[in-house]
């Protein structure tokens, strides 16, 4: 197989999730509000699975990749990361619960809470302690959840949907958030238990919207989906940058705007460019650590900026927090999910036989259009 990677999307996937850091940062008052839409990122991430996902396994789900064998490779891919964050915070809020009981829920409830999120499972049992998160440890692995749900319903319906069925669903999806936002002012939902609902509506907009640019993106012209790593990332910087409210004035309703027209712009704008930029790989690698892994080290940081750390500059905590973001990202990617993945793939391949069936070839899908051959790493 002709491996061939999108190198720009991979960069875009970089600096959205740098972006999210830099959001929990100004959450956490270490910084200020440089980008109060950071939590558009999420979107922009499930458009981005649509089109990878599709391209790298919807012709092989319609021939003769099973569903077990679909659902291992992308555990694999995602899970041990995802362990590894939510123990993370799970141990961040031990601690805490430790030195600072009032400021969390009880022992019993975050053990809980905490052996749910290992398996990636949202948890209801949180209150107010922890803001009714749903992964009260490592907040972001919310989309996690809904990223491997949307992928398993994806496998088993998903890729026998024509293209105007997907459209439909994408439409549908819409229409609740403009509920949604219409009710909480914002699209920042789906990471609490009041807002689950929300979190499931925004992953089948925009996942299905992925697929879409994935099948269609014959019809595009090469100017549409041609533009340079700086120009893209400039587009998602300003569009995360705006503002929530100018002058006390909220516009909840430029969210829908933004995930409908400007961040699917700059996902397409991104296909174009293949094997081009060793940095965009490098960004790409670290993206999926930096996202599932910054969290609890925020919330650890944000502790010791008011207790150890209090008489420091919140600054400078902020920059120590980025670099061993960063820094341990790295370590991780290297020295545990990348052997982890390579360990399992082993283990995997010696039953092939039991993973792989062939299907019957189908009729192809309405609007769908064959792989040019290449392949793009898979990752959220």
């Amino acid at each position: 197989m002709n491996v061939q990677r999108y190198d720009m999307l991979d960069g875009l996937r970089g600096v959205a999730a740098l972006l999210v850091v830099g959001f929990h940062l100004s959450q956490f008052g270490m910084i200020p509000a440089i980008v109060p839409r950071g939590y558009l990122a999420v979107d922009f991430f499930f458009v981005l699975s649509g089109f990878v996902v599709a391209h790298a396994y919807e012709r092989d789900l319609r021939t003769h990749l099973s569903l077990r064998s679909f659902i291992i490779k992308r555990m694999i891919r995602l899970y041990p990361l995802a362990l590894l964050g939510a123990g993370m915070g799970l141990v961040v809020l031990l601690l805490k619960w430790l030195f600072f009981p009032g400021k969390v829920e009880s022992l019993e409830v975050l053990l809980a809470s905490g052996m749910l999120n290992l398996a990636m499972v949202p948890s209801f049992l949180s209150a107010t302690a922890t803001s009714h998160d749903l992964f009260p440890g490592n907040g972001p692995l919310w989309s996690l959840f809904f990223e491997l749900l949307i992928n398993l319903l994806w496998a088993v319906c998903g890729i026998w949907l024509r293209t105007s069925t997907l459209i439909l669903i994408i439409v549908v999806s819409l229409v609740f958030l403009a509920v949604f936002v219409n009710r909480y002012h914002t699209l920042n939902i789906g990471y609490d238990t009041a807002t689950f609902w929300g979190g499931l509506a925004r992953v089948c907009f925009g996942f299905p919207l992925g697929v879409v640019i994935y099948r269609e993106q014959h019809r595009l012209s090469a100017n549409a989906r041609h533009w340079s790593m700086f120009t893209l990332s400039a587009a998602l910087v300003f569009v995360l940058a705006i503002p929530v409210a100018v002058s006390e004035r909220n516009f909840p309703w430029l969210d829908l705007v933004f995930i409908s027209l400007c961040l699917p712009a700059i996902v397409i704008g991104g296909t174009g460019q293949t094997n081009t930029m060793r940095f965009g790989s490098l960004l790409g690698s670290l993206s999926y650590p930096i996202y599932v892994l910054h969290f609890p080290i925020v919330l650890m940081m944000s502790g010791l900026s008011q207790s150890l750390l209090s008489g420091w500059n919140t600054h400078i905590i902020a920059s120590m927090s980025f670099v061993m973001i960063l820094a341990f990202s790295w370590m991780a990617l290297r020295l545990y999910d990348e052997p982890m993945r390579r360990m399992l793939t082993s283990l995997t391949r010696k039953g092939d036989g039991k993973f792989y069936k062939p299907f019957p070839t189908p009729e192809p899908v309405s609007g769908a259009t064959q792989p040019d051959g290449g392949q793009i790493d898979v990752r959220l």
